[in-house]
């Protein structure tokens, strides 16, 4: 009889993940990607992501204690807890420590680099303790790169450390993880002979140790990998990358179609499908009146989802969204939160025009679905946009996204204009250029044929995370 065939095992680190603990774009695909690589029966996937006490107590009073031990980052020696959950197929981890992890938000902290240099190192020292020794250790931005980077520098007295092979997953450059240079000490433990790996401009850059240690480095969509290598989207780390061209490449997200399905989802207001367009505009009206606008489908309704930043496209948004309620009367309805500036804005438009304006603080995506499936378009002006996942799935839903042309928006959209565009592309990065994008939103809002047929061309697109696991699988099989 012929032996079993061993699995190949995937551990996925990310700081984290739909549906238990999510800030952005990152958290669809920490959940997705994982669920269908684990399609694969040749393949044994595991995701480990933090214990934060805001985690919702219908998932974290089912999960199961497996062990405690302690992490040794130099001198410090900190208690770290593991426990088990099982979700839709995939065995979750999460490491425990309320130091760390017991606070309102996920990130945003003044130690920062230190609560996720101990998840990184807890992930790796809980390996024996799971019994499970991956063949590929998969990252996902700095707050759990530094996996890669230990694996590398630290000694490993389990000879099975020394196969592990690492990937890390560039979502936003932007966030790198710096700090002063005496935490490669006092924090990390790291030999003298590493110190050349986090050095950036006489301080520590985490991001920098990672891209420099992992196997693998590869950005969210084939252009925003060109782009931090060749411009100043690198965000000073263009060289570095330049420096390991050779094992950076591109890998386009993509969205879980079971999970955004209009046609099932229990998350909004009313299922439709591109067959039966009409049946979407219930979602308008309930979304109105749920959020407190005037009702009435015959007002163009714009949306934004998400990190409320500058190169999210706030610095544009602040400069046209008065002129949209003032002189249009359009209604804006909005879910994220970001820096003080941003959502003080918000906040100013949510008192100024009450008839026009509603925006929610924080992350909840059920409410999210209901902005994607109610809006008529959604904002992503993005100046900086690695991959893009709100408006590939304000497509799904028929919102009609207005995208400018860069990173991963670039990749996945052309504009209404030609055959089988999926959405109105800024070309310009100015105001007066958007505000002359909107004027054009407003002209095709009156033909509402045509607002339709734009709807079921974007629902037509594919952009289903199955052909991104799959690429992702070839790259584990070729490490």
């Amino acid at each position: 009889m012929d032996e079993p065939k061993q699995k190949f095992n995937v551990l996925f680190v990310s700081a984290e993940c739909v549906p238990f603990c999510a800030r952005g774009g990152v958290a669809d695909m920490c959940y997705a990607l994982p669920k269908y690589l684990n399609k694969n029966d040749d393949l044994d996937v595991r995701v480990v992501l933090p214990m934060y006490s805001k985690i919702p107590t219908e998932y974290s009073e089912n999960f199961k204690l497996v062990g405690e031990r302690t992490v040794e980052l130099t001198w410090r020696n900190e208690y770290c807890g593991v426990l088990e959950y099982e979700y839709k197929g995939i065995t979750y981890y999460f490491i425990d420590n309320k130091r760390y992890f017991d606070r309102p938000e996920l990130f945003g902290y003044g130690d920062d680099v230190e609560r996720f240099s101990f998840f990184s190192k807890a992930v790796l020292d809980m390996l024996p303790m799971i019994n499970f020794f991956p063949d590929v250790i998969h990252t996902n931005d700095w707050q759990s790169g530094m996996v890669c980077t230990f694996l590398k520098v630290l000694e490993w007295q389990n000879p099975k450390y020394e196969h592990i092979k690492t990937v890390l997953s560039i979502h936003n450059l932007n966030y790198q993880g710096k700090a002063d240079f005496k935490v490669v000490h006092d924090l990390l433990g790291v030999d003298d002979k590493f110190a050349y790996l986090f050095d950036y401009y006489g301080g520590a850059n985490l991001m920098k140790a990672s891209i420099l240690c992992a196997d693998q480095v590869v950005a969210v969509s084939e252009t925003y990998a060109s782009e931090i290598q060749n411009t100043d989207k690198g965000s000073g780390l263009q060289g570095v990358l330049q420096s390991v061209n050779h094992k950076v490449s591109g890998i386009i997200n993509g969205i879980d179609y079971e999970y955004y399905n209009p046609e099932a989802d229990t998350d909004i207001f009313a299922n439709f499908s591109a067959n039966e367009i009409e049946k979407r505009t219930e979602n308008k009206l309930k979304l109105q009146e749920l959020v407190g606008l005037p009702v009435d489908e015959n007002i163009p309704l714009y949306g934004y989802v998400g990190y409320m930043a500058a190169h999210k496209g706030m610095e544009l948004l602040t400069q046209v969204l008065d002129r949209l309620i003032t002189e249009k009367n359009a209604q804006f309805v909005a879910v994220g939160g970001g820096p003080a500036e941003y959502e003080n804005f918000m906040r100013r438009l949510n008192e100024i025009y009450p008839n026009n304006v509603k925006v929610s603080f924080g992350y909840d995506n059920k409410l999210a679905k209901k902005i994607y499936a109610g809006t008529d378009f959604l904002f992503n002006v993005a100046s900086i946009e690695p991959c893009g996942l709100c408006p590939l799935i304000a497509n799904r839903y028929g919102s009609l996204p207005i995208v400018y042309q860069t990173g991963g928006l670039k990749d996945n959209f052309s504009d209404f204009k030609y055959t089988n565009g999926n959405g109105y592309v800024l070309k310009n990065y100015d105001a007066n250029s958007l505000m002359d994008l909107i004027e054009r939103t407003l002209h095709d809002f009156e033909n509402k044929e045509k607002i339709n047929d734009y709807r079921i061309t974007g629902m037509a697109q594919d952009f289903d995370i199955q052909e991104c696991a799959n690429k992702y699988t070839e790259l584990y099989y070729e490490m």
